[in-house]
């Protein structure tokens, strides 16, 4: 039995939005939205900029996915298209006269070691995606910017305060286990 569009590597996605496959182009977004999201917001683009460059994005993918050289390479190649394309809207958005285009001056291309850490990031998302519910949602909690008590994370997930650390430590081991795999098949392709 083949695998479905969410268990395969970047290289067989491709492969399968290639062939016309509409499960594969759903996963394929899926995917990557949060990260080309990520790019224009990071880079000071508004809501309504950040989706335009995230549309733009997939609609040039949807162009030059075919001649795409390295399907290994997708998340590099998203950056960088993503990255692009927030300088142009940029660009011309602080062309045109009205609130919220102002301050586009400060919109500057990602260094190299930032690609890099967006790339890690999306590595983790996609493992983290893969992890079950429970192991997930504890992770997610955990993590989280505001950084919730034991008791809180007790009373949201619903299980026992003194489990949550072994808990977390055996969704980490998961993880790690998740990321390890996805980058070995993302080598074999």
């Amino acid at each position: 039995m083949g695998k479905t569009p969410n268990e395969m590597t970047d290289p067989q996605l491709v492969e399968a939005c290639l062939d016309g496959d509409d499960g594969a182009w759903t996963a394929l977004v899926d995917r990557y939205a949060a990260l080309v999201y990520s790019i224009p917001t990071r880079q000071g683009l508004g809501e309504d900029l950040s989706q335009d460059v995230f549309q733009n994005v997939w609609t040039i993918t949807i162009r030059y996915l075919g001649a795409l050289r390295d399907p290994q390479g997708l998340a590099a190649w998203l950056i960088t298209t993503t990255q692009r394309e927030t300088w142009r809207v940029a660009r011309r958005a602080s062309q045109q006269p009205g609130p919220g285009y102002e301050d586009l001056s400060e919109v500057a291309w990602a260094d190299p070691a930032e690609a890099e850490l967006l790339e890690e990031r999306q590595r983790l998302r996609r493992s983290l995606a893969r992890l079950d519910d429970r192991c997930r949602a504890l992770l997610t909690e955990v993590f989280r910017e505001d950084r919730p008590s034991y008791d809180l994370l007790a009373e949201r997930l619903s299980i026992p305060r003194g489990s949550i650390g072994p808990t977390r430590g055996r969704c980490l081991e998961k993880l790690r286990t998740l990321v390890a795999e996805d980058d070995t098949n993302q080598l074999s392709g």
